[in-house]
């Protein structure tokens, strides 16, 4: 069996006994030695629900706090809609890393040689399978009812990873990224990821964290991990996921390239498949957003009818007793 004997934290050697080495570990062996022979700076910027807080985590606990610069989102109410720089820095320190939800791209201009260029993505139904279990289990605790599956859908506008990269990693404007066509959006998009290092499926962050090294040889803990019998949908069926990715197409055609998929045969289907003009549905899924958002962010929250009558009767009964 073939194992991997750690030399440093940034260097490894693998060592085969009675098999040949499998296709995962050559990639493994081979990521470890251009962080070990170009050592350079990280550069990760975090798709929200794609394995990024445990590799923001394991950045600072290799390299430290001070030595990971991780830049907030402005919040301002405009910011997002009409501003490019949404994040709170526009310059980094020339020791630290990068990484985190809104670092955006500008940050490396200039010196974009001297980042190693990392971020993951995921299959459209598994994001947003992921996001909803999310949000009822950080929230369980003060949640008094669920919200359906569908309704959470609508309360957020189609292929949200690409919402995400485009206006926080490329800067666009969020009016002008409304009315981008569907081809127009992955283009953009697919022109960003060829400048990434490496630009993967979410089952690669454990070897991309394999290949940054361990501080104290311990492994990086997982975060935001829901354990499977707390989850409050299991799976999704097939017609449902087969429906998010014919509606979430661009972050479903995105994800075929973070498969490693041939790309040219990726990008021919997604010129052929993908809308050159505006969607005017998404007019009416903006328009029904904010009832969306007040049944899956405001009324979950609120007091039952049987709380309500329960504080009616306490407070009935304590009249009387005076």
């Amino acid at each position: 069996m073939s194992k991997v004997r750690v030399v440093s934290n940034r260097t490894a050697v693998l060592r085969s006994e009675r098999r040949p080495p499998t296709e995962a570990q050559h990639q493994a062996l081979a990521q470890r030695t251009r962080f070990a022979a170009h050592p350079r700076k990280l550069y990760f910027f975090h798709i929200p629900k794609t394995g990024g807080r445990t590799v923001e985590r394991h950045l600072v606990g290799r390299f430290g706090e001070l030595n990971v610069w991780r830049p907030e989102r402005r919040k301002r109410w405009f910011t997002d809609l009409f501003m490019k720089s949404k994040s709170s820095s526009h310059t980094v320190p020339e020791h630290a890393h990068i990484a985190g939800h809104y670092a955006p791209w500008s940050l490396l201009r200039g010196r974009e040689r001297s980042y190693y260029k990392a971020c993951f993505w995921r299959d459209p139904s598994d994001w947003w399978l992921s996001l909803y279990n999310y949000r009822h289990f950080r929230n369980a605790h003060r949640m008094k009812r669920r919200f359906s599956f569908a309704d959470f859908q609508r309360s957020m506008l189609r292929n949200p990873m690409t919402e995400h990269l485009l206006l926080f990693c490329a800067g666009v404007p969020g009016w002008s990224y409304f009315f981008m066509s569907d081809r127009a959006k992955f283009k953009m998009a697919y022109a960003l990821i060829k400048k990434f290092d490496q630009f993967a499926d979410i089952s690669k962050v454990d070897q991309f964290i394999d290949a940054v090294g361990f501080h104290d040889g311990q492994e990086s803990k997982v975060h935001n991990r829901i354990p499977a019998g707390q989850k409050m949908l299991r799976r999704l069926d097939p017609p449902t996921r087969r429906l998010i990715e014919q509606t979430n197409s661009v972050d479903f055609y995105l994800h075929q390239l973070a498969l490693k998929h041939d790309e040219q045969v990726v990008c021919d289907e997604a010129s052929r498949m993908l809308s050159a003009s505006f969607d005017t549905a998404d007019l009416l899924r903006l328009a029904v957003i904010p009832y969306f958002r007040f049944a899956t962010w405001v009324v979950p929250f609120l007091p039952t009818w049987e709380t309500l009558l329960g504080l009616k009767r306490t407070k009935e009964a304590a009249a009387a007793r005076q």
